[in-house]
C-alpha cells in the first residue's frame, strides 16, 4: 500500500477504480469529468442518472462500462473561494469518501485526478498537498491495501518562463519518476504540522455553493497542514520566552538576573531561545545551575546569524557578491541589504535561493535555514522537490524552477 504519483491519462489507467471529478448532477462536463463519460459511453450518463446527483466532499460509485477500470468513483470537489468557506474540509472529504468506497468495493488499486484544481480554481500547491497528505494518511489510519495513484497530467508542452530552457519543452517524464520516487520514499507526515482529528461537530450542516446540505460530523478526519504563518512563529517565540523567564523565575542566583533576561530578549527568536533553553535544560541536567555563562553574551550568542553564516559561506566558496546574487536571482539591493544587516530575517524561498546559489551540501543547506528559522519540511511537497534537486547536485536556480513547474507547483 502506497500513493506514488504518476503521469497519465487516467482514462487508460488498468486500475481497480478511477476517481472521476465530478459536478453535483453527475451529468459529464468538461476536463476529466468530460473525458472520462467520453472514454465510459453512454452507459455511464445514463447510471449516473439513476444516482441522483451527489454533495460536495462525498462520493458516489457506479461501474466502468467501456473504460480499463472497473469502477468509477465519483466525488464532487469544492469551489475554492478564498478558503473560508470550508473548502479545505470539503476537499479532504471527497478523498476520504472515494477511498471509504475502493476499500468497501475490496479495490486495490485505485487512481485519483488532482481534484478542485482545475475549472474550481482551488490553488494547486494546496490541492497537491492536500490530496497526497489525505490519501497517505487514510492507509495509515485504516491499514488499507490499497496502492493509491495520484494522476497529475500527460506529456503536455511546458513553457518555460526562464531563458536557459527551451520554450515548450516536453516534460522530463525520467525526472518526473525519479522525483516521484524520492517523495515517497522520503515523505514524513508531521503529526505537529498536519493532524487527522476528529471534525468539531456543529449542530446544523454547512449549505455548499451548489445548495447540498453537507454535514461536518460526516467527515471523520481533518487535516491541517499549511505551512507555520508568521504569527505562529511569533506565538512560538513568545512561548519560549515565557519558558524562559518561568525557568528564571525558578531559580535562585547570586548574579542579577535582570542582565540574563536582558541579553536573552536581545537574541533573535525563535532559533536562539530555543537554543539558550536547551543549554539551560543542559546545565540543570548537570547541576550546574549558575555557571559563569550566565553572565556572559559572548557565550550566550553561540550560534552565527544567518548574513554571518551566509557571508561566512560565501568566503569558504571563493564567491564575490555579484557572483552570488546573480546565481541566486536575487536584486543587487536585496543582496546588498541581507549583506549590510547582520540581523536580517529572509523570507524561506530567498534562503534557499541563496543555498542553491552557493551550493551547498544538503547539511550546509539545513544549518543556513535554520539560522533563518526555516527548513526544508519533508511533509511539504514543493520542499521534497526542492531537497531531490539538492541532493542531486541540481543547484541551478532555474533547473530547480523547471522542475517545479514540471509538477506544476509554484516556483521559488
Amino acid at each position: 500500500m502506497s500513493v506514488t504519483f504518476i503521469r497519465s491519462d487516467i482514462t487508460k489507467l488498468k486500475v481497480d477504480a478511477i476517481v472521476n471529478a465530478a459536478n453535483n448532477e453527475l451529468r459529464g462536463g468538461g476536463g476529466v469529468d468530460g473525458a472520462i463519460h467520453r472514454a465510459a459511453g453512454s452507459e455511464l450518463y445514463a447510471y449516473c442518472k439513476t444516482l441522483g446527483g451527489c454533495p460536495t466532499g462525498g462520493a458516489k460509485i457506479s461501474p466502468g462500462f467501456n473504460l480499463p477500470a472497473k469502477y468509477i468513483i465519483h466525488t464532487v470537489g469544492p469551489v475554492w473561494r478564498g478558503g473560508a468557506f470550508h473548502e479545505k474540509t470539503l476537499l479532504t472529504s471527497c478523498y476520504l469518501r472515494s477511498l471509504e468506497l475502493a476499500q468497501k468495493y475490496n479495490c486495490t488499486t485505485v487512481a485519483f485526478p488532482l481534484i478542485s484544481a482545475g475549472a474550481y480554481g482551488y490553488p494547486y500547491n494546496d490541492a497537491l498537498q492536500v490530496a497526497y497528505d489525505t490519501c497517505n494518511l487514510f492507509l495509515k489510519e485504516t491499514k488499507a491495501d490499497i496502492d493509491i495513484f495520484i494522476v497529475l497530467y500527460h506529456g503536455s508542452p511546458n513553457v518555460r518562463r526562464h531563458t536557459n530552457r527551451t520554450a515548450f519543452e516536453l516534460p522530463d517524464n525520467a525526472m518526473f519518476t525519479h522525483v516521484a520516487a524520492y517523495i515517497r520514499e522520503n515523505y514524513h507526515f508531521d503529526a505537529e504540522e498536519a493532524k487527522m482529528t476528529e471534525a468539531d461537530s456543529p449542530e446544523d450542516g454547512v449549505l455548499d455553493s451548489s445548495g447540498f446540505i453537507f454535514s461536518e460530523p460526516d467527515i471523520r478526519f481533518q487535516m491541517a497542514s499549511e505551512p507555520p504563518t508568521q504569527s505562529k512563529k511569533i506565538r512560538a517565540a513568545k512561548k519560549a520566552k515565557k519558558q524562559f523567564t518561568d525557568f528564571e523565575e525558578g531559580l535562585d542566583f547570586s548574579c542579577d538576573m535582570g542582565s540574563a533576561s536582558a541579553m536573552a530578549d536581545s537574541l533573535p527568536a525563535p532559533a536562539k531561545e530555543k537554543k539558550l533553553l536547551s543549554k539551560m535544560r543542559f546545565q540543570m541536567a548537570s547541576g550546574d545551575l549558575a555557571g559563569p555563562w550566565m553572565l556572559d553574551r559572548e557565550n550566550l550568542s553561540v550560534e552565527e546569524t544567518f548574513t554571518q553564516m551566509l557571508l561566512r559561506f560565501m568566503e569558504e566558496k571563493h564567491m564575490t557578491p555579484p557572483e552570488l546574487y546573480n546565481n541566486a536571482c536575487l536584486d543587487r539591493k536585496l543582496f546588498s541589504k541581507i549583506q549590510s544587516n547582520i540581523d536580517y530575517q529572509p523570507k524561506k524561498y530567498t534562503a534557499v535561493r541563496l543555498a542553491l546559489a552557493l551550493q551547498l551540501s544538503p547539511e550546509e543547506t539545513d544549518a543556513l535555514l535554520e539560522t533563518a528559522g526555516f527548513a526544508l519540511s519533508r511533509s511539504k511537497i514543493t520542499d521534497l522537490v526542492i531537497s531531490y534537486c539538492i541532493a542531486n547536485n541540481k543547484r541551478a536556480v532555474w533547473e530547480v524552477n523547471g522542475i517545479l513547474e514540471d509538477w506544476g507547483l509554484a516556483t521559488i
